[in-house]
């Protein structure tokens, strides 16, 4: 692998953004060290238009792959079929990355072997237009110390916008990503863990993360009408920890079951949206129940409104639904 960065940007009608992410990966120096690739997905819009005026100037560090429509599975799928970089990561094309803060990654990445780097990222108000770092190391970290995640455990749950990884591991590992799904960082971020031996804190904030988006599928109103989609990342992912238990060490496995155990909580208070009376309270019993008796799950992990719901037998249930759709219209910062 001739590239010391891959950085894959899933695209779907994204001709409005494309300017700004590579804009910002232009002016780096380090541009000849990056093997960026534009994912199309199937955009019906003028992304491949201004995608390909970008690869026409700078053939040497900008690719475009288009495919039919696949959701954004798909598209992580791709780039890391094709990724040439040693190490691999994915920018949506709505953000961007810190030109100045990138230029020093990429020289440390030039020595560094760890299979996982976490980086702070920024949160950017889309509406308010103001922005706030997201600090993600845990106390007991140093930075740039290079960890063995057998002995050293990662808390919490680092999210996708924190993720350099080795493009070897994920390639060597047939890493897969769920397709036509909405909700599948998730397992973009797990399914990596059970092949991941060393990780290391670098403290270069690099990741512009747009929030307080119209449309955005996190939103609660959002998630509440993909329910479902959500209900099936969350079994695909319960499965995928089945399936590894014989591999992973205790602390691998304690970080997929925290992670899991949280995106539970999640479908519980997506349930709890639903209008209130009985038809709503049998079915989040009955998502409990078969939680209890399928999945991995670890009541403490997840936040006090869930546990209470659940030691409640759910009668708190209007309680959790109106704290819900309050918070629903809350602005972050």
């Amino acid at each position: 692998m001739d590239k010391v960065l891959s950085i894959v940007i899933p695209s779907y009608n994204a001709e409005k953004f494309l300017d700004n992410i590579l804009g910002n990966l232009l002016i780096c120096q380090s541009l000849d060290q990056l093997d960026i690739l534009i994912i199309d997905d199937g955009s019906t819009d003028k992304t491949t238009l201004v995608a390909n005026k970008y690869v026409t100037e700078y053939p040497a560090s900008i690719r475009l792959i288009s495919k039919k429509n696949g959701g954004h599975g798909s598209t992580i799928n791709m780039g890391i079929k094709y990724a040439t970089g040693r190490y691999f990561k994915v920018v949506d094309a709505d953000d961007w990355l810190d030109s100045v803060n990138l230029d020093q990654f990429v020289k440390i990445l030039e020595d560094e072997d760890s299979d996982l780097i976490l980086t702070p990222f920024w949160a950017f108000n889309d509406k308010t237009q103001n922005k706030h770092l997201k600090e993600i190391k845990p106390e007991d970290i140093e930075w740039k110390y290079q960890y063995y995640l057998q002995n050293q455990k990662i808390e919490p749950v680092p999210s996708m916008h924190t993720y350099t990884l080795k493009t070897e591991l994920l390639q060597q590992h047939q890493i897969k990503i769920d397709e036509h799904a909405y909700y599948v960082d998730i397992e973009y971020i797990l399914y990596p863990i059970p092949y991941v031996k060393t990780f290391k804190f670098i403290d270069l904030p690099l990741y512009n993360y747009r929030v307080n988006q119209a449309g955005q599928s996190i939103s609660l109103k959002n998630m509440y009408k993909n329910k479902q989609q959500h209900d099936l990342v969350v079994s695909h992912v319960n499965d995928y920890i089945a399936g590894h238990l014989d591999i992973l060490n205790e602390n691998q496995k304690e970080l997929m079951i925290n992670r899991l155990s949280r995106m539970i909580a999640t479908q519980l208070k997506i349930i709890t949206l639903a209008p209130i009376g009985i038809k709503t309270k049998t079915e989040l019993k009955k998502f409990y129940q078969h939680v209890q008796k399928d999945y991995f799950f670890e009541a403490e992990d997840v936040n006090l409104p869930i546990r209470l719901l659940i030691k409640s037998h759910f009668y708190l249930f209007p309680a959790i639904h109106y704290l819900a759709i309050w918070k629903m219209n809350l602005i972050h910062f």
